[in-house]
């Protein structure tokens, strides 16, 4: 089940609230954004909660258990320098851990040691460790008036104000992935937070991936809800989000909260960040130390699902993982810090958009019809010539041999270069793009008219005008176009590859990736692209059209009329994809007579042909179109039995739809050739019995 939102976060995504807008800073140039014609909000980049179930839910300890000295585990044992962070106090050889020392790697002292079994504020009765740093520690403490579990944090006498800057950072969030304060008590001075019994998050051995990434969603969201009140967390990494069990209304549920807050700081203090684990945040010399914004938060949570779902990565052809592994180098990028997300719901939206892929490729093929929220609608599907009946003028042109086997060009082929660059939508304004001016979105919008104007270079000027850095997804997606204007397929893939690489969420980009495969002989490529567009979003038609293309070549014609009937479900592709599969059915790439080594499709068979007729005689057409469908069935099955009269007949009706004189009689012109011959037909009367009597009487045939 989708996770169940809380009241103010769901009137958020219903008002389609405007993200906050990073500062303007030396590495962030303020937002101007375009307003004209274009939605300025996110709307609900969270979707990807919707598609993953709930599953198995783990068995986790309610409260930990104690040690025998009442002190630490050495497994949660780590040093308290956030720049160091290594594993300290442990045992070696048989022998138990230090409980006090120094740690060896940056010389920082430990002590593990805490005295259990007192009483704070005469209310909280410690019973464990949980935790303990360079700030104070964290413990399990029994509430005798509540008689409940809660955590009481303590903080060093010398960092009191930190603990006031966490109290009051958390004293006004309420949120169901953060965790929630209970109380402040002056003695320590101590924190009363909520326990949550659980385990820092991490991959359990039957975690789908998707699992492990809806949590990542919901991180998203506490951190969407932090940063619009004005907080960065500062210290977003594996041990701060605690993974636990959660009993709901439908049962158990897998659930996470941001712990932690120790490091918060208001996005309007000043001064570069001070408390951080190094290994989950950016470089020192990245801007966003001296500067942070939320993509330090950002980064922390790329970082840390790249350490969860490690064990994942490592099977690249699984789908959805390649779009993944994308998704996590934009967000932890430090050779190009300018790429990486700005916000929560920008990352949100691209990570649901991963899910989205995963779950149409498990067994359950879950599916979801959504606009996308960085491009423009898509209603050309591109067919390539397959959604339509073959066009008069190829039977009009054909030529028979003396066997009846007609030159015809091809059945389909893919959609051109140009008409290509026409088709594919127009990129929307990004709500959340620091980097895109009302110069900028003009000179682009400028660029796009050009293109449809087959003005390429007055199309490459304006590109140029926007001022974007070449790095940046909207200057590739044009470049893109632009070279598909200038009939370059190679140069194109590799600009559309630029841009999945930054959004690959999207389908969008997928599907010109293998448009352009496509174009340039790489059917296998191309066959990947589409079956991952399609099998994710069927309603995008050039996808499933593109399918079918490039399956009928490699002799999977019981495949892309399948594709066909499928699209043939969504509005507005119904037609064009019953069409396409009476022509899958009937089509026959290289007659048998011609069949060389490189002929990639079996003729169709007795049983297709059968197929195509009853589709055909449910389709709603006009005569035309019909009476071309019912002359390229004609000619598979003449391919099939040599009935030449039969074909002969199917090509004289095409007549009566000729516009022209000259094509009617071309048109009856070939129906006459495709005649048999006189004789033949006069023999055929005659029956074998005539046949051999005839052959056995030379002499009265000679006079």
């Amino acid at each position: 089940m989708a996770l169940h939102h809380h009241g103010e976060r769901e009137s958020d995504a219903r008002a389609g609230r405007k993200p906050t807008a990073a500062p303007a800073t030396a590495g962030h140039r303020a937002a101007r954004h375009v307003t004209a014609g274009v939605a300025q909000v996110r709307p609900n980049p969270w979707y990807g909660l919707e598609l993953v179930p709930e599953g198995h839910v783990p068995e986790l300890p309610e409260l930990p258990l104690h040690t025998a000295a009442g002190v630490l585990d050495e497994q949660h044992r780590h040093c308290a320098n956030p720049a160091c962070g290594k594993p300290v106090g442990r045992g070696h050889e048989g022998e138990p851990g230090r409980v006090e020392g120094v740690c060896p790697h940056c010389g920082t002292p430990f002590d593990f040691s805490r005295p259990l079994g007192r009483t704070v504020a005469g209310r909280y009765e410690l019973e464990h460790v949980l935790g303990s740093g360079a700030y104070g520690a964290a413990y399990l403490a029994r509430d005798r008036n509540l008689d409940t579990h809660v955590v009481l944090k303590h903080l060093n006498q010398s960092v009191a104000q930190t603990a006031l800057d966490e109290r009051n950072a958390l004293v006004g969030l309420r949120h169901d992935s953060i965790v929630r304060i209970l109380g402040y008590e002056p003695e320590g001075p101590h924190l009363v937070l909520e326990y949550v019994p659980g385990a820092p998050l991490a991959a359990r051995d039957d975690d789908p991936l998707e699992t492990l990434l809806a949590h990542g969603i919901r991180v998203l969201q506490a951190l969407d809800y932090l940063h619009a009140r004005g907080l960065l967390h500062c210290d977003v990494k594996p041990l701060n989000i605690i993974r636990f069990r959660e009993e709901g209304a439908t049962g158990p549920l897998d659930r996470v909260r941001l712990i932690d807050f120790g490091s918060v700081r208001s996005r309007k203090d000043t001064g570069p960040v001070v408390a951080y684990t190094k290994p989950y945040a950016p470089p020192q010399e990245d801007r966003e130390h001296a500067e942070p914004t939320a993509g330090f938060d950002l980064f922390g949570l790329g970082r840390t699902l790249l350490e969860v779902c490690s064990a994942h990565l490592k099977n690249r052809t699984a789908p959805g993982v390649h779009s993944l592994e994308l998704l996590l180098q934009r967000a932890t990028d430090v050779t190009q810090p300018e790429r990486r997300f700005v916000s929560a719901r920008q990352f949100g939206e691209q990570l649901s958009g991963v899910v989205r892929q995963l779950v149409a490729a498990s067994p359950t093929g879950r599916q979801v019809a959504r606009p996308s929220a960085l491009f423009g609608s898509m209603p050309e599907p591109l067919h390539g010539g397959l959604g339509v009946a073959r066009p008069l003028g190829d039977w009009v042109r054909a030529v028979p041999d003396e066997d009846g086997l007609l030159t015809l060009p091809e059945p389909f082929s893919a959609p051109r270069l140009g008409e290509i660059a026409v088709a594919l939508p127009t990129p929307l304004a990004d709500p959340d793009d620091p980097y895109i001016g009302e110069s900028a979105g003009n000179a682009l919008a400028e660029s796009r008219l050009a293109l449809r104007r087959k003005d390429v270079a007055l199309a490459a000027r304006a590109l140029e005008r926007s001022g974007l850095e070449p790095w940046h997804w909207l200057h590739a997606w044009y470049s893109g176009l632009i070279a598909l204007a200038r009939e370059d397929a190679g140069l194109a893939s590799h600009h559309f590859g630029e841009v999945r690489q930054t959004v690959p969420g999207e389908l969008i980009p997928q599907l010109a990736l293998g448009l352009c495969a496509e174009c340039d002989g790489d059917r296998g490529l191309a066959l990947a692209h589409y079956a991952t567009v399609f099998a994710t979003a069927p309603a995008l038609g050039a996808a499933g059209f593109g399918l079918a293309r490039v399956l009928l070549p490699a002799g999977r014609r019981e495949d892309a009329v399948a594709a066909m009937e499928r699209l043939a479900q969504e509005f507005g592709h119904e037609r064009e994809a019953r069409i396409a599969a009476v022509r899958l059915l009937g089509t026959v790439l290289v007659p048998p007579a011609r069949a060389t080594s490189r002929t990639l499709a079996a003729p169709p068979t007795e049983d297709d042909l059968t197929q195509a007729r009853e589709t055909l005689a449910g389709l709603d057409l006009d005569d035309a179109a019909a009476a071309g469908l019912r002359a390229e069935i004609q000619y598979a099955e003449f391919l099939r039995t040599r009935d030449r009269l039969a074909l002969s007949e199917a090509v004289r009706q095409l007549g009566a739809y000729a516009p022209t004189e000259r094509e009617y009689v071309a048109l009856v012109d070939l129906a006459n050739r495709l005649r048999p011959p006189p004789e033949r037909r006069w023999l055929r009367r005659l029956g074998r019995t005539g046949r051999a009597r005839f052959r056995g009487t030379p002499d009265t045939l000679s006079s």
